[in-house]
């Protein structure tokens, strides 16, 4: 059965009404059929076998007599023959109503015509005999009634002509037979209503539960197909029509356990991608959407027909490799689909670029937990984000060593004081023209109890990882404005921001709080920002900055040039300053091209009235050479390395008294050079 033959039998088991009553009375036609022309094949059989002996048999009637009696049965008995044979086919009440009283008349007719011709008091008991036989053969009370009436007035007739004496007798005879045969009718029809409103109503209920069986049937379909639906819907990603976060984890699951042999073990691929934020914010959701469409396209033809590829959100995506690799093939598949996701996108006449970091892992040990094998494979990822970006990294020993660090780090972070284990030094800012000192950058350091001095690049990656980076923020910036309170009121200091912190309107007004609350000029505070810190969301970034600017804070966007845009967020924000990486100046005797970087950089600084601060000098040579660039403010160990904040005045006062030396290592407590070094050239800096 087809499913629209099915929904058009659910529609009509809604609402059936009950049997009608044509319906019953064609039924009880139907029921009286068989009686009826059972009643005329009788008659068809008695007077065609009295037809036969009145040829057969010698009469004694009369010539006149047997020819009305011979003309009679026999035309009886073919009448009812044929009336049998047309009665056959008929299911009309009216009809089976028609078929009863002609026969009732051939068996009335034929009794008073007899008893005319020839008067015997014995054949009036046919009269008596005929009421009930009436009473059987019609099919409803408005046949019977009359038929009975005309059979009694019949018999009174008779009695009434011939045996006047005992007409009274017959009358109450007839009556007693009539209301016999009145009863009968009646009981026999109601028998016969009863059966047949039963069957009526028995064959409704099959056929309703036929059709809601129907029903039912068509409704679990469509139930089994919404559910498909739903769970379709619940196990892809609306917008790309690839796995969802909820079903690549459960699929990730059912790998990691039906793993049986170190062979089999399925490996895992993390991907972000790399500028797809600036093209949504350029372009619109519009082409951004469109663009994750493409980049899930190209994931889904360029994995292997077993992986399962989906979108973990936003622009992040991972692909489950059922089966292990040997690793070289996993890091080719890794380097492919880089390269694959790095190709230009023509979208709406749109020419888009982005790239793809990809972390690669291989979940060959039983002793982990999907959690546990997605943090190795973000490790990976977020690794290759910071030092091969646009590349895939594959998570090793090497990176296990440094998680495993990390989370010592971690929960040495949750379980010390942070008030009293974390301190701030402070390393000078020069500027060449005057040939003094004009500020300080604030450098955060960690002597934990447990884990001794601790690298300020390792302990402020897991701080913004756990976001335990909340709570340090407040702890530095309060520490470094209360060393700030004992400096001359021309020195400024300069405080690193973690991208949590901008992205917090709440750490925002904390930030600000502690600026109002320490009573220092807001114009001596600058706040350094890195590109990647406002990648994540420029829209709120630009909103926490302009905070920061309106109360009079400055802003310098530090490790310039290090990113791919920095320089559209020279138009974007409110920038007071540009600090070029140490990554430029290092190259800086053996690159001609790391020179010229350096000169543009600072003639793009003049051009825009913008400060600019060289960071990472070390030696004089780099000294004269940034000093014929006309660079003119810089910060390094050539001037000074990180110090304690009781050490500033000492080193300020020192200064004052010989401007063209370094201030005497006796009046300056600086951390060991070696620790110094190391954690200045990590890279993160407070």
């Amino acid at each position: 059965m087809t499913t629209s033959e099915k929904s058009k039998l659910a529609d009509q088991a809604t609402d059936q009404p009950a049997p009608s009553a044509d319906a019953v009375e064609r039924e009880m036609a139907i029921a009286f059929r068989p009686v009826v022309r059972g009643f005329l094949f009788a008659l068809c059989l008695y007077y065609g076998l009295l037809t036969l002996s009145y040829i057969v048999i010698p009469q004694d009637f009369p010539v006149a007599t047997y020819a009305v009696l011979f003309a009679l049965i026999s035309g009886s008995a073919i009448a009812a023959g044929v009336m049998h044979r047309l009665a056959r086919s008929a299911c009309r009440k009216r009809t089976i109503e028609f078929y009863g009283l002609a026969a009732n008349a051939i068996l009335l007719g034929n009794i008073t015509v007899q008893m005319a011709l020839s008067f015997e008091a014995e054949n009036l008991a046919y009269f008596i005999l005929a009421m009930p036989i009436f009473a059987t053969t019609c099919i409803s009370l408005r046949t019977t009634l009359p038929s009975i009436a005309i059979t009694i007035a019949a018999l009174l007739s008779f009695v009434a002509v011939h045996m006047p004496e005992i007409l009274g007798e017959y009358l109450f005879m007839a009556l007693a037979a009539s209301i016999s045969a009145a009863g009968m009718a009646m009981l026999m029809r109601g028998a016969v209503f009863r059966a047949t409103t039963a069957r009526l109503e028995a064959d409704e209920n099959r056929r309703r539960a036929e059709l809601l069986a129907a029903k039912s049937e068509m409704l679990a379909e469509k139930a089994e197909a919404l559910t498909a639906q739903t769970r379709e819907m619940a196990e892809r990603d609306s917008l790309t029509g690839l796995a969802n976060r909820f079903s690549f984890f459960n699929a990730f699951g059912t790998a990691i356990a039906s793993r049986r042999q170190p062979g089999q073990a399925p490996m895992l691929v993390l991907i972000d991608l790399d500028g797809f934020k600036p093209v949504n914010d350029t372009y619109g959701h519009s082409v951004g959407d469109e663009l994750l469409g493409e980049v899930a396209r190209r994931l889904s033809a360029a994995a292997p027909r077993q992986a399962i590829v989906a979108r973990l959100g936003g622009d992040e995506f991972a692909i489950l490799l059922p089966h292990d690799r040997i690793r070289t093939s996993l890091e080719e598949f890794g380097r492919s689909i880089c390269a694959e996701l790095g190709q230009p996108y023509v979208l709406n006449s749109i020419h888009a670029h982005i790239s793809a970091s990809a972390g690669l892992v291989v979940c060959d040990r039983e002793d982990l937990s999907i959690r546990q094998w997605m943090e190795r494979g973000d490790f990976a990822m977020y690794h290759a984000k910071r030092n091969t970006r646009g590349e895939a990294v594959l998570f090793n020993n090497r990176h296990e060593a440094e998680m495993q660090g990390f989370g010592r780090i971690d929960q040495a972070m949750r379980d010390g004081n942070l008030n009293d284990e974390l301190s701030i030094v402070f390393q000078p800012q020069h500027d060449l023209d005057s040939g003094r000192t004009y500020g300080f950058e604030a450098l955060a350091r960690w002597d934990s109890p447990a884990l001794g001095a601790v690298n300020p690049d390792s302990f402020i990656k897991v701080a913004e990882a756990s976001g335990l980076i909340r709570k340090v923020t407040p702890v530095l910036l309060a520490k470094t404005l209360d060393a700030v309170q004992d400096w001359p009121e021309h020195i400024q200091v300069s405080f690193n921001l973690s991208g949590h912190d901008l992205m917090s309107p709440v750490a925002v007004s904390e930030i600000l709080d502690l600026v109002k609350q320490s009573g220092i000029a807001p114009e001596r505070i600058e706040f350094e920002i890195t590109e990647t810190a406002m990648m994540a969301d420029i829209d709120q970034a630009r909103r926490s900055i302009e905070r920061m600017a309106a109360l009079g804070c400055r802003l310098a966007l530090d490790d310039f040039g290090a990113g791919y845009s920095s320089f559209s967020y020279l138009h974007q924000l409110p920038v007071s300053k540009i600090k070029i990486d140490r990554s430029f100046v290092v190259p800086l005797l053996k690159d001609a091209s790391a020179g010229k970087i350096i000169q543009t950089i600072i003639n793009l600084g003049r051009s825009l009235n913008l400060d600019c601060v060289v960071e990472g000098v070390e030696s004089i040579v780099e000294l004269d050479r940034l000093k014929t660039m006309g660079a003119r403010f810089i910060q390094g160990y050539i001037f000074g390395q990180p110090m304690q904040a009781h050490s500033v005045r000492s080193y300020l006062a020192a200064e004052g008294r010989d401007t063209a030396s370094a201030p005497p290592a006796e009046a300056v407590e600086v951390i060991e050079p070696d620790r110094a070094v190391a954690a200045k050239r990590a890279g993160r800096r407070r």
